[in-house]
């Protein structure tokens, strides 16, 4: 019969092995893209066997979500240790430059994000992806309020997917190639053109009702 020591051992293990394999991962998708994250080829490169990557995560599709958490995390992260204005709409523009940087500088792990969510048969976010999409939405709507008032708690479910649905599809573009140059317009000032025009949006919507 195993101990409770054994059993926190086993525990701890298990854990370490799991983030060893998301590490390698994440390097293996940052080096060679999305085609390179398969579960045999995870087994190789981390040095173990598909059943230990199966033992851990049930499904790769399991695996793929907990990648997402992470440069979701990261995001989050990145966005809430900007030094904020006085000025919320200059803020929204400084949230909407570090989501164009974060994913220039992690393609390979955006479309991993991207690809799992815009797919046809797409899957619903986790909810631990949800959680940290709503982390995010906090922080935006900290912004919006300001600038179209209080929202009610229907209005900000539907807020928090019309933020979803536009960032994910802005971030499709992101992943292309640049616009011509001769436009004016580059990844960053798309990206705020697409937060400005969700405030507009979410202003309209309150007006309608």
């Amino acid at each position: 019969m195993a101990t409770l020591k054994d059993m926190r051992l086993k525990a701890f293990v298990k854990e370490e092995t799991k983030k060893a394999l998301l590490k390698c991962g994440r390097n293996l998708v940052e080096k060679d893209g999305i085609e390179a994250l398969s579960a045999r080829k995870l087994a190789k490169a981390a040095n173990s066997s598909v059943g230990v990557i199966y033992n851990i995560f049930a499904t790769m599709d399991d695996y793929v979500a907990e990648q997402n958490v992470l440069t979701l995390q990261e995001l989050y992260q990145q966005m809430n240790s900007l030094v904020l204005s006085k000025n919320p709409f200059n803020n929204l523009n400084h949230y909407a430059d570090v989501l164009s940087a974060y994913i220039e500088a992690n393609p390979n792990l955006w479309h991993l994000l991207y690809n799992r969510h815009l797919a046809a048969d797409a899957p619903k976010s986790t909810i631990a992806e949800a959680r940290i999409i709503k982390k995010i939405d906090i922080l935006i709507s900290f912004q919006v309020v300001p600038l179209i008032g209080n929202m009610n708690a229907k209005e900000k479910r539907l807020a928090i997917k019309v933020l979803e649905m536009s960032l994910f599809a802005v971030s499709g573009y992101l992943l292309g190639n640049k616009l011509n140059a001769k436009s004016g317009l580059n990844r960053g000032s798309l990206c705020k053109l697409l937060m400005n025009t969700y405030v507009a949006g979410m202003a309209s919507l309150r007006k309608e009702k």
